[in-house]
């Protein structure tokens, strides 16, 4: 399956701050799961993901609410989990399990070697000592 979203820290401010973005009143917020208010102080309650971050949801204030931890549990083992549970069935169905599968012959052949591009001029000889080519002088021998 292709990576989740990273999760950032949920720190008290964070967590507050989302609490606060939901308010209706004061310190209360509507569940984002069940609509029921909950009460910042009274009831329990955590952060929850509308769209799972294993599902590609965003790690971002408005993908989060406020969700009693109750109606939190029950839908992350009632829906997240076996929509992940498919996902990742479904990605490694589609992921070949051989090599073969995705490889044609030419891929699997060793890399041939790259021609050279420079010729060696017509009518010259290298000369090791000057390290270049030189004209050859038909009247010379060659050592």
């Amino acid at each position: 399956m292709t990576a989740n979203t990273p999760r950032q820290r949920m720190t008290e401010k964070r967590r507050q701050h989302i609490f606060s973005e939901n308010c209706t009143g004061h310190n209360v917020a509507p569940c984002c799961i069940c609509e029921r208010l909950i009460h910042r102080h009274n009831d329990r309650w955590i952060v929850e993901h509308k769209r799972a971050l294993a599902l590609l949801g965003a790690d971002t204030n408005t993908n989060c609410g406020p969700a009693h931890y109750e109606c939190a549990q029950v839908k992350t083992h009632t829906e997240d989990l076996p929509r992940i549970r498919k996902a990742k069935r479904q990605q490694e169905a589609a992921t070949p399990r051989y090599v073969h599968d995705t490889h044609t012959l030419e891929d699997m052949a060793p890399p041939r070697p790259k021609k050279r591009q420079l010729t060696t001029p017509e009518g010259s000889s290298y000369d090791w000592k000057l390290r270049r080519y030189v004209k050859a002088d038909p009247h010379v021998e060659n050592r």
